[in-house]
């Protein structure tokens, strides 16, 4: 791993997590010492940040971390939610489908549960969105995806310790592993409809109720309410 993907992946999780907070402002030298690597890979890394939404670059004051909004969250699932059934639709009719890593996943996630080791199901519920596009056989599809899945990440990281532990999405990942497995399509659009929907109104709920808990913030609509 080169020091400029080095810093990336680490800056990315620290804001993932929270551990860096929405809503605040960093210099490059602030950053550096936190992640105890140099200033060049940290202002390479902050670029792909920002592409990807999660900071904001503020020309002679610094890099702000972008507070993710109620508005984001619904948008992105929106986003996130056609793209990822347009792959799942694609990989299920493949001849030459690879659908393990998708399996893989769905087991890791049902372990997971069983330890009630939260860290480890949202890497594998992470892991299983990601599969079904990367085998999906549509490269363009695949970045678009990869240019949101900061975002989607973000949200799955805030939620992650402010509700029971996810048995029902195990249970429905699963349901949609089976529906690939079987290319029952018709099964398999309703699912993912009636995951994401749920999904999302859980978690917009989540940061109505919890909004400083992580670096979330209500959108101004909401905040008038």
């Amino acid at each position: 791993m080169s020091m400029t993907e080095a810093a990336y992946e680490a800056l990315r999780e620290e804001i993932l997590t929270g551990r860096i907070p929405g809503d605040t402002l960093w210099s490059d030298r602030e950053i550096a010492q936190r992640m105890n690597l140099s200033r060049t890979p940290i202002r390479e890394a902050i670029q792909r940040l920002a592409a990807e939404g999660l900071v904001e670059v503020k020309p002679r004051r610094g890099t702000r971390v972008l507070p993710l909004r109620t508005d984001d969250v619904r948008e992105i699932h929106q986003i996130a939610k056609a793209l990822e059934l347009e792959a799942a639709l694609l990989l299920s009719g493949r001849d030459d489908r690879n659908i393990r890593d998708v399996e893989q996943a769905v087991t890791d996630m049902e372990l997971a549960l069983e330890r009630e080791d939260r860290d480890a199901w949202v890497q594998a519920d992470s892991r299983f969105h990601q599969a079904i596009v990367d085998n999906c056989g549509n490269r363009r599809l695949a970045d678009l995806y990869q240019g949101h899945r900061a975002l989607t990440d973000r949200a799955r990281y805030f939620s992650l310790h402010l509700r029971p532990l996810p048995v029902r999405s195990a249970e429905e990942h699963r349901a949609m592993y089976e529906a690939i497995a079987a290319r029952d399509t018709r099964r398999l659009s309703q699912l993912y409809h009636d995951h994401w929907n749920r999904t999302t109104e859980e978690l917009l709920e989540l940061v109505r109720r919890h909004a400083d808990v992580m670096p979330i913030k209500a959108s101004p609509r909401e905040e008038t309410k």
